[in-house]
């Protein structure tokens, strides 16, 4: 069942997205939650924490705005690696 969630495209998806961060001068954790919270159709978007410091980078999000080229990003690489996980 590991390989489900650890494979050639989950791996290769998660170092896209973190270049992307990385460039938006965020931390993926902040990157992953306010790419979420950009869809009318999620009602809910869950976090979770085990620290302080987990927890700010996720609320981070809420000050978050992400440009018309970030989201162009992710979705260039959802189109390149359709689900990773199989």
């Amino acid at each position: 069942m590991s390989s489900r969630f650890v494979n050639e495209g989950t791996l290769a998806s998660t170092a896209k997205y973190m270049e992307i961060a990385k460039e938006a001068g965020m931390s993926p954790v902040t990157l992953a939650t306010a790419w979420s919270m950009n869809f009318d159709f999620v009602a809910s978007t869950i976090i979770g924490a085990r620290t302080a410091d987990q927890l700010e980078e996720s609320l981070a999000a809420l000050d978050v705005t992400l440009s018309e080229e970030t989201l162009k990003q992710c979705d260039d690489v959802h189109k390149q690696i359709l689900y990773p996980m199989g």
